[in-house]
C-alpha cells in the first residue's frame, strides 16, 4: 500500500497541465503530497468556481485527494459528481475507473478494465495527462508492471514534457531508492521547469540528508511560483529540524498559516512552534480556538496547558494540565506533561502533590533521575523529614558524586525528626552530626558543617555541661571573624553559647562557695566578654544587655 499512497501525487497534474497560466495552487499542493491542504483548496473551488470545466475539475482533485488519505467512499463522491456535472470530462471517468479496478481479478475483468482505459484516452490521442491518468489507476491497483506501459505510452505522445518522469520517480521512492527518485524529479524540472511537485518532491528527499540541496529546491520554488505558499510549509519544517532556528520556522510556517489552505494537523504544528519559540502570546489564542472547536484533541489541549504554564503558572494553569492529565489514557501520556504538570503544582506550593508527578516523569523517562533532588526538597518544604532523607539519598546513589549540598540537607532532616522524636532523640541527632561532619571534611572551608555540628553537639548536651559543642562555634568563629556583617547571626549565636557555658560554670563555682561569687570571677568575666561581642554587632540584643546589667564583677 505505502508504493501506492506515495506515486498518486503525480497524477493531480494530468489534469491541468495545459492550463498552467492560470491559479495552480491546488495542483501544485496536490503535486507536492500536501493532500489535506489541496483537499481544503478544492472544496473551496467547487462552491465558487463558475463553470462545470472548473467544476469537474475540482471534483477530479477531491478524489484524488480522499483516496491519497484512505477514503475511497468519499472520493467515489465527488468523482461520481464531477462525472453527472460534465460527462465530457474523461478523468472523472477514469478516477471511477480506478475504484473498479482495485477490486477486479480474472483475465476478461482485466482486460475489459484496460479496453474501457483505452477507449477513454481516445478521446484526445495527443492529451498526455490520460494516459498517464490510466498509470495512475493500475498504480493504485498495485499493478506497476501495467502503470509503467502507460507512462510509456505518454511519452509517445510527447517525449519533451516531465510529467511521465514525476510518476516514475514516486515509484522509486515508494521503493526506497531515493536517488534515483531525485534524478527522475530532475527530468522531470529539465522538461518542465513549472512543475511545481517536482522541486517540492526533491527538497523533501534532500530534507533528511542534504539540506542546503532543499533550500536550493525552494528557493527556485519561490522564483518560479511567488505566489506558491505550499513552500512556506516545507521551510517552516527545515528551519524546525535545525537547533536555535525556532523564530525562522516560526515566520515560516505563519505564511503558510495565512494562505488559509491548513488543516488542523499544520495548525497545531505551528501552535507547536511558537511554543518553542517561546511566542506564548501568540500562541494561546490560536491553541484555545482549536480547543473549543475540537475539545477533545489531544495535542490541542496539552498545547493550551504547556502555553498556560508559561504565561498564567496559578490556578488556571494547575487546571488545565491537571484536566488534560486526567483525562487522557495513561498510554496517551508522556514524560513532559508530568514534569508541566509538577511544575505548576511546585510552583503554586501544593509541594506533595509535586513530589508525586516529579516521580511519574522518572518512571516514563529515567533519564531524568536528576529530579529526585526535587522530589527531596518538596518532602523537606512538607515537612516530612523521613521522605525527604529517603529521595536525597536516592539522588546520592544516582549521581556517584558526593554533594555538600545534599549531605547538609539529609543532616538537617535528621535534626528536624531529633528535635520531634522523644524515643529517638539522641541516635537521630548523631545521624544528622555524623553528616554534618562529612559536609565539614568536603568543605573544610565553609562554615555551616561546623555551624551544625555545634547545634547537634548543643541539642545532645542540652544542659550545655560538658561543652561538646565548644569546638564547631570556635571553627564557626575562626571562618566568620571577618566578615562580621554577613555572619551576623552565626556569630551571635556562637558568642552567646560561649557565654551561656561560661554562665554555668561561674554559678556553679559560685553555688559551691556558698554564694561568693568571688572564686568565679574569671569565669563572669569572659561571660561578659562574650555577652559584649553579642551588644557590639547588636546594641539591642535584650539577653546581653540583662546578663551585663546583673553581672557586676570587675
Amino acid at each position: 500500500m505505502r508504493i501506492l499512497k506515495t506515486i498518486s501525487c503525480a497524477g493531480m497534474a494530468l489534469a491541468s497541465i495545459a492550463s498552467r497560466a492560470g491559479d495552480n495552487t491546488g495542483i501544485d499542493l496536490y503535486e507536492s503530497g500536501m493532500f489535506n491542504v489541496s483537499k481544503i483548496y478544492f472544496l473551496k473551488q467547487l462552491n465558487t468556481s463558475a463553470t462545470p470545466e472548473a467544476k469537474a475539475e475540482a471534483c477530479f482533485y477531491l478524489g484524488e485527494n480522499y483516496l491519497q488519505l484512505n477514503q475511497p467512499d468519499s472520493a467515489a463522491y465527488y468523482y461520481r459528481q464531477g462525472e453527472e456535472l460534465l460527462p465530457s470530462y474523461p478523468f472523472n471517468r477514469i478516477g471511477l475507473q480506478k475504484l473498479a479496478l482495485k477490486n477486479l481479478t480474472g483475465k476478461d475483468a482485466l482486460k475489459k478494465a484496460e479496453a474501457a482505459f483505452k477507449d477513454i484516452i481516445k478521446i484526445d490521442k495527443k492529451n498526455i495527462r490520460l494516459p498517464l491518468a490510466v498509470a495512475q489507476a493500475y498504480v493504485y491497483a498495485g499493478n506497476i508492471s501495467k502503470a509503467n506501459d502507460f507512462i510509456k505510452d505518454a511519452k509517445k505522445v510527447n517525449n519533451k514534457n516531465g510529467l511521465p518522469y514525476i510518476i516514475e520517480g514516486d515509484i522509486l521512492w515508494a521503493q526506497e531508492k531515493y536517488g534515483d527518485a531525485a534524478s527522475k524529479y530532475d527530468m522531470a524540472i529539465y522538461f518542465s521547469p513549472e512543475l511545481i511537485g517536482a522541486y517540492m518532491k526533491n527538497a523533501r528527499l534532500y530534507r533528511s540528508i542534504n539540506r542546503d540541496a532543499a533550500f536550493d529546491k525552494l528557493r527556485k520554488v519561490g522564483e518560479i511560483a511567488p505566489e506558491f505558499n505550499g513552500r512556506y510549509l516545507l521551510l517552516g519544517e527545515l528551519y524546525k529540524d535545525i537547533p536555535g532556528q525556532s523564530a525562522l520556522a516560526a515566520e515560516n510556517y505563519g505564511k503558510f498559516i495565512e494562505a488559509g489552505y491548513y488543516d488542523s494537523e499544520q495548525l497545531l504544528t505551528y501552535v507547536g512552534i511558537l511554543y518553542f519559540d517561546k511566542q506564548y502570546g501568540k500562541m494561546l489564542p490560536i491553541v484555545r480556538s482549536v480547543v473549543q472547536q475540537q475539545p477533545d484533541n489531544l495535542v490541542a489541549k496539552r498545547l493550551l496547558a504547556y502555553g498556560l504554564s508559561k504565561t498564567e503558572p496559578g490556578e488556571e494553569s494547575i487546571r488545565a494540565i491537571k484536566n488534560f492529565v486526567e483525562t487522557t489514557p495513561e498510554e496517551r501520556l508522556i514524560m513532559q506533561d508530568y514534569l508541566c504538570y509538577a511544575e505548576q503544582l511546585e510552583a503554586n506550593r501544593h509541594h506533595v502533590a509535586a513530589a508525586e508527578n516529579y516521580k511519574k516523569v522518572i518512571q516514563k523517562d529515567e533519564s531524568k533521575k536528576a529530579l529526585l533532588h526535587n522530589i527531596a526538597d518538596l518532602y523537606q518544604r512538607s515537612q516530612q523529614p523521613d521522605s525527604a532523607i529517603r529521595y536525597y539519598n536516592l539522588y546520592l546513589d544516582f549521581t556517584g558524586q558526593p554533594d555538600p549540598t545534599v549531605y547538609f540537607q539529609i543532616g538537617r532532616n535528621y535534626f528536624t525528626m531529633a528535635a520531634a522524636d522523644s524515643m529517638n532523640t539522641t541516635a537521630l541527632y548523631a545521624y544528622a552530626d555524623s553528616l554534618f561532619a562529612m559536609l565539614t571534611e568536603i568543605a573544610p572551608t565553609s562554615y555551616l558543617g561546623f555551624f551544625w555540628r555545634a547545634r547537634t553537639n548543643s541539642a545532645l548536651d542540652p544542659e550545655t555541661t560538658e561543652g561538646l559543642a565548644q569546638p564547631y562555634y570556635e571553627k564557626v568563629i575562626e571562618l566568620v571573624i571577618d566578615q562580621p556583617d554577613r555572619y551576623k547571626m552565626q556569630l551571635i549565636e556562637s558568642y552567646k553559647y560561649f557565654g551561656y557555658f561560661h554562665y554555668l560554670k561561674a554559678d556553679a563555682i559560685t553555688t559551691q562557695n556558698k554564694g561568693n561569687a568571688k572564686p568565679a570571677r574569671e569565669e563572669y568575666l569572659k561571660v561578659k566578654e562574650y555577652f559584649s561581642k553579642v551588644l557590639e554587632l547588636d546594641p539591642n540584643d535584650a539577653t546581653a544587655l540583662k546578663v551585663m546589667e546583673d553581672i557586676n564583677v570587675k
